[in-house]
């Protein structure tokens, strides 16, 4: 009996500690965000930017503070962040509006790489219903693996058709997993950005681009991102860009940080 009361404190003890330490990390965010959402209110918009980015830094951030900034971002004329913040608050929200928003002022600002195509279109929708499609194709292939065993073992027959059907969904799967969510683009913040032929600073120039274009990153080497312009593979500095993988995992940038479509 004394030993389950002394768990019972173990335990009531550890869940106070816990409810504490969390109570604690989440009460300087909640502060932060009162006093940026004061000066927003009175349209101090620099200084209630840097607190939302010292929240979002934290990764504390919620998708109002992202349309937030992106609102900032878009009066300070700061076109590229402003697209890149919005972007942020479609990945977080999955909210269409957004998204038109984005390819609204693409369009109206001559911005490459925000055109929508059915190619692009379908692999959105794999990766907003990444975790399901991947948990109904491992669901077949558990039901066709284990088909495969009842044909072989017990009927003694050769499934092949049975086989052929699990290559092909495993298949299917590899690809899922290893290619749905590594798309990865960037996003040009700064007025220019010289995309080169080679890595290297001494290879010729192919093309300055300005503020707010999206370029989709196909590979790295060293300071230099391989990306595609004008069906073209070309080379640019990490400096000018926002870049993310596509996953929700924040990589920092020379610019800021975040994710990407």
């Amino acid at each position: 009996m004394k030993n389950m009361q002394k768990r019972a404190v173990q335990i009531l003890f550890i869940v106070a500690f816990l409810f504490t330490y969390f109570f604690s990390q989440a009460q300087p965010s909640k502060q932060i965000t009162t006093a940026a959402d004061s000066l927003f209110q009175a349209r101090q918009y620099s200084q209630s930017f840097e607190l939302y980015k010292a929240i979002l830094d934290q990764d504390y951030y919620s998708p109002s503070i992202l349309l937030k900034m992106a609102y900032i971002q878009e009066g300070l004329g700061h076109l590229g962040r402003s697209l890149y913040y919005l972007n942020l608050y479609y990945i977080a929200t999955n909210d269409k509006q957004a998204l038109y928003k984005m390819e609204e002022v693409a369009e109206k600002n001559k911005l490459e790489g925000y055109t929508s195509t059915e190619a692009s279109r379908l692999f959105n929708v794999l990766k907003e219903n990444y975790t399901r499609i991947t948990t109904i194709l491992g669901a077949l292939i558990i039901f066709l693996f284990t088909l495969l065993l009842y044909y072989r073992f017990r009927l003694h027959q050769r499934p092949y058709f049975t086989a052929f059907l699990l290559l092909i969904v495993s298949g299917v799967l590899f690809l899922h997993i290893n290619f749905t969510l590594h798309n990865s683009r960037g996003i040009v913040t700064d007025s220019s950005a010289y995309l080169m032929s080679g890595p290297s600073a001494g290879a010729s120039v192919v093309s300055v681009v300005g503020e707010g274009h999206q370029l989709e990153i196909t590979g790295q080497e060293d300071v230099w991102l391989k990306v595609r312009w004008m069906d073209k593979d070309v080379y640019v500095s990490k400096t000018p860009f926002c870049h993310c993988n596509s996953r929700n995992v924040l990589i920092t940038l020379p610019c800021i940080h975040g994710c990407c479509r």
